[in-house]
C-alpha cells in the first residue's frame, strides 16, 4: 500500500474532538478510575502473596492501556492549540523533567524492603519479579507512583516537542508524526501480557527498527531554528541539553536506580512506550543543537530579513492608516535603518509653489545641517528625477557632489527615488560609514523601502486632496445657500400683470441675478444681470451688485441715473478684467409704458397678442468697462406703450447661447419661436413652456452657462375700475 493511500485512508477517520468539556470529563473519568484500578489489583496481589488468574491480569493489563491512553488525549486536549514560542516548549519539557527527578527520588526513599528479580538480574526492593507480586505497601506505591511519573514526563515531552515538529506543518509531516506513533504503540502492544524476563525473540528487534527510524526522520523537522534570534538559539541548545539529561535517567538505571523496573514491572507495554518516546526526545534534542549550533553564523543574516519584513510589514500599515505626513516621513527614514540596511537616512520631499523645490521632510541618524554641509541634495534629487531609478555612490566623498564628513559618516550613498504614477514625489537617502557598504540585497531591499513610502505619501497626499475638495464643496454649498437668499424669496404683485422668475447656476455658485422693487402703487423696478465669469468670483459679485440694486432703485429709479450710478459706484471694486451687464426698466401701469435700458446685456424679447416677436435693443456697455462719460454717451433708454397681451422676456446669455451635443445654439430663432407658440399662457405657464423647449432641445436637464429667465405679461386694466393683479409667483429649478 503507497504513503498517499495510508495518509488518505488516516484523514478518512474521524476521530473524537477530545478538546470540548463533555469528552475532557470523560477522560478524566477514565484516568481515575483506571489508575485506582491499578493500585486495587497490586494491593491485591500483596494482600493474597500471588498474581491473580490470567483473566485478572488480563483486565488489570487491559486497564492500564486505557487509563493512560486516556491521559494521553487528555494532555494532548491542553496542548494542542497552546502556541508557545521553542525556548518556552523546551522550558516546560525540562521542567517536567525536573518535578519527575525531585519526586521519583522522594519516592524511592520509601521503605527498604528486598525483593527478587528473574533471570538473574539486580534486586528490586519489594518486588518479586518471578510471582510478579510486590512484597510491601512500600512497593505497591513504588509501582504505581513511579511509573506514573515516569510515563506522565515522557509523554509531555513527546507532546511538547510535537509542536515543534508540526512547525508550518504538511499533510506528509503530519502523516510521518502519526506513523511514528503508530510504530511505538504498535511495538508497545506486542509486550501486551508479557513478562520483561520473557524472550520475545526477534519480534521485538524488527517492530524496534521501524519506529526507531521513523523518530530518526521526524528529529529532522527543524524549520522552526531558521527565524529564532541569537539570545533564543543559545538559550534552547542548553535548555536542549539538559533535557538530554533528563531523558538519559528514563533509558535505563542510571543516576535513578529501579525507576525503569518499577514501570516494566507496572505495564511492559508502557515501559516500552516510554522508552521509545525518551529515545526519541533524545534524537530530538541531538539534532537540535546540531542545526542550532550550525545556524548561529546565520543568525544575523536571518535577523536582518526579518527585520526587513516588519519595517516592510509597517509601511504597509500606515498606508492604509495614517495619513500624518510627519509620522509618515519619520517611520519612513526609520525602516531602512531598523532593518539594518544603512547607519543614516532622510527623506526628501518636493514643494510646491516655493523658491527651493526640496526640503528635508525627516531625518534619522544624523543632523540636518550636516547633510546640508556636506553634500548637495539638489544636484543628486536632481539626476534620479531625471533618470527615474537609484544612484548608488560606493565611494561617495569621490563624488564631485559629496564632501568627506569629519567622522566619516557618508562614505556611501544611496539615493532612491520615490515614484507614484510616473510622478516624483521626492527621494530616499541612506548612507553608510564604511565604502562599498550596501550590497545587492541591501539596494533592493530599499528599493522596496521607498515603492511602499511612494505609495503611502501619495496616499497621504490624496486624503489631504480630499478633505479639501470636501471644505470647499461644504463651503461651496454654504455659498449656494446664501446666494439663493440673495434671490427675491417673493415677486411683488401688479395689478393688470403677471410675473414669473427663475434662476441656475451651472456651478455650486454662479453670476447671474434678478431682482423686483416695487416704488409704488404703479411702479416696478427690476433688474436682470450678468456678471462675466462664473463661481464664487461671479457670485461676489452678484452680491455687491444686490446691494447697490436696493439702495440705488429708490433714490435714481429711472434707468438712466440708476446705470450710471451703479456704474460709478463698481468702478472703484470690479477688477479690471471683470465687468457687469445688465438690463434695468421700469414697469409703470400707471403710464401703462415699459421703460428700459441695457448695459451690454442681451436684448429683451417682446411679442404681442398677435404672434409679432421683437428684439428690444437700445445701446449700452456693461458695467464696470468705463468710468467717464463713455458709459453714459453710449447708454439708449427705451420706452414701449404695453397693449394687453404683450409679453416681455428677459434673461441672461445661459438661454440664447446653450449648445446641444451637436454644438448647436439654442439661439434667439428659437426663442421667440416658442413665444410665439406659448404667447396665450399667462407668466407661470409660459415660463414653464420656455424652459421645457429649452431642456427638449438640449436633451437634458442640466446647462454649461448660469441661466436666468424673467417673464411679464401684461394682461391690461378694466376700463374704469382697477382690478388686482393675477397671482405672480418665483419660480426655482434644480441646480
Amino acid at each position: 500500500m503507497s504513503l498517499a493511500r495510508l495518509r488518505s485512508l488516516w484523514d478518512a477517520l474521524n476521530l473524537p474532538d477530545f478538546t470540548s468539556d463533555a469528552w475532557r470529563g470523560v477522560l478524566i473519568a477514565i484516568v481515575v478510575v483506571g489508575y485506582a484500578l491499578g493500585i486495587g489489583y497490586h494491593l491485591l496481589t500483596w494482600a493474597t502473596g500471588s498474581a491473580p488468574a490470567l483473566a485478572w491480569r488480563a483486565g488489570y493489563h487491559m486497564s492500564i492501556v486505557l487509563c493512560y491512553s486516556a491521559l494521553w488525549f487528555l494532555f494532548s486536549s491542553f496542548l494542542r492549540r497552546t502556541v508557545r514560542s521553542p525556548v518556552r516548549l523546551f522550558l516546560y519539557a525540562v521542567l517536567a523533567g525536573v518535578t519527575y527527578l525531585v519526586l521519583a527520588t522522594l519516592v524511592q526513599s520509601l521503605g527498604t524492603g528486598q525483593g527478587l528479580l528473574a533471570g538473574g538480574d539486580a534486586s528490586v526492593a519489594g518486588l518479586d519479579y518471578e510471582r510478579r507480586v510486590p512484597l510491601t505497601i512500600a512497593a505497591v506505591v513504588k509501582v504505581n507512583l513511579l511509573s506514573l511519573l515516569e510515563v506522565t514526563f515522557t509523554m509531555l515531552t513527546l507532546l511538547l516537542l510535537r509542536s515543534l515538529v508540526f512547525y508550518r506543518r504538511t499533510r506528509f509531516s503530519q502523516f510521518k508524526w502519526r506513523l511514528m506513533m503508530g510504530f511505538f504503540v504498535l511495538t508497545a502492544l506486542l509486550t501486551f501480557m508479557k513478562d520483561p524476563a520473557d524472550d520475545l525473540g526477534g519480534l521485538m528487534a524488527v517492530a524496534m527498527i521501524p519506529a526507531v527510524g521513523m523518530a530518526v526522520v521526524n528529529s529532522f523537522r527543524l524549520s522552526w531554528i531558521v527565524y529564532l534570534p541569537f539570545r533564543e538559539k543559545m538559550a534552547t541548545m542548553g535548555l536542549a541539553l539538559v533535557l538530554m539529561v533528563l531523558l538519559g535517567f528514563s533509558l535505563g538505571d542510571g543516576v535513578l536506580p529501579d525507576v525503569s523496573s518499577y514501570t516494566r514491572f507496572y505495564s511492559f507495554p508502557l515501559s516500552v512506550f516510554a522508552l521509545l518516546a525518551a529515545l526519541f526526545g533524545v534524537l530530538y534534542g541531538v539534532t537540535t543543537m546540531l542545526s542550532l549550533l550550525f545556524h548561529l553564523p546565520t543568525t544575523s543574516a536571518f535577523q536582518r530579513k526579518a527585520d526587513e519584513v516588519a519595517a516592510i510589514q509597517s509601511l504597509t500599515h500606515l498606508i492604509s492608516q495614517v495619513f500624518d505626513l510627519d509620522k509618515l516621513s519619520r517611520t519612513i527614514v526609520a525602516s531602512p535603518i531598523d532593518a539594518q540596511s544603512g547607519d543614516v537616512a532622510w527623506l526628501m520631499l518636493m514643494r510646491e509653489g516655493a523658491d527651493a523645490p526640496l526640503r528635508v521632510q525627516a531625518v534619522q541618524g544624523a543632523m540636518v545641517k550636516d547633510i546640508q554641509e556636506t553634500m548637495d541634495v539638489d544636484a543628486l534629487f536632481a539626476e534620479v528625477q531625471e533618470t527615474q531609478d537609484v544612484l548608488l555612490l560606493d565611494e561617495a566623498p569621490g563624488d564631485r557632489r559629496v564632501r568627506a564628513h569629519p567622522d566619516g559618516a557618508f562614505e556611501s550613498l544611496l539615493v532612491v527615488p520615490l515614484l507614484a504614477r510616473d510622478d516624483v514625489l521626492g527621494a530616499l537617502f541612506v548612507a553608510k560609514d564604511v565604502r562599498y557598504g550596501f550590497e545587492e540585497d541591501d539596494v533592493e531591499a530599499i528599493r522596496v523601502f521607498a515603492a511602499q513610502a511612494a505609495l503611502a505619501l501619495d496616499n497621504a497626499r490624496l486624503f489631504e486632496e480630499r478633505l479639501e475638495k470636501e471644505r470647499m464643496h461644504r463651503e461651496l454649498a454654504i455659498a449656494r445657500e446664501v446666494q439663493q437668499k440673495l434671490l427675491p424669496q417673493e415677486i411683488p404683485s401688479l395689478r393688470g400683470t403677471s410675473i414669473a422668475a427663475s434662476s441656475v447656476s451651472a456651478y455650486e455658485v454662479g453670476g447671474d441675478y434678478y431682482d423686483f422693487v416695487r416704488l409704488d402703487d404703479d411702479r416696478i423696478a427690476f433688474i436682470v444681470g450678468d456678471v462675466a465669469g462664473k463661481g464664487t468670483s461671479g457670485a461676489f459679485y452678484m452680491a455687491e451688485m444686490q446691494g447697490i440694486f436696493r439702495s440705488l432703485s429708490r433714490q435714481a429709479s429711472e434707468p438712466r441715473e440708476f446705470l450710471v450710478a451703479a456704474n460709478r459706484a463698481l468702478s472703484t471694486t470690479l477688477d479690471r478684467r471683470a465687468f457687469i451687464s445688465v438690463v434695468y426698466g421700469i414697469f409703470d401701469v400707471g403710464r401703462e409704458e415699459f421703460r428700459l435700458a441695457r448695459a451690454g446685456h442681451c436684448p429683451a424679447a417682446l411679442i404681442d397678442l398677435h404672434g409679432q416677436a421683437r428684439l428690444l435693443r437700445s445701446g449700452g456697455i456693461g458695467l464696470g468697462l468705463n468710468n467717464g462719460d463713455l458709459f453714459e454717451q453710449s447708454l439708449e433708454v427705451r420706452t414701449e406703450r404695453l397693449q394687453p397681451g404683450d409679453v416681455f422676456v428677459l434673461y441672461t446669455d445661459g438661454v440664447v447661447e446653450s449648445r446641444n451635443a451637436e454644438g448647436e445654439e439654442y439661439g434667439y430663432a428659437r426663442l421667440k419661436a416658442s413665444l410665439q407658440e406659448h404667447r396665450h399662457e399667462d407668466a407661470d405657464d409660459l415660463h414653464e413652456a420656455l424652459l421645457c423647449d429649452l431642456q427638449g432641445f438640449l436633451g437634458a436637464e442640466t446647462y454649461d452657462d448660469d441661466l436666468t429667465l424673467v417673464v411679464v405679461k401684461w394682461h391690461g386694466l378694466p376700463i374704469g375700475v382697477p382690478s388686482p393683479a393675477p397671482q405672480a409667483s418665483a419660480l426655482s429649478l434644480p441646480s
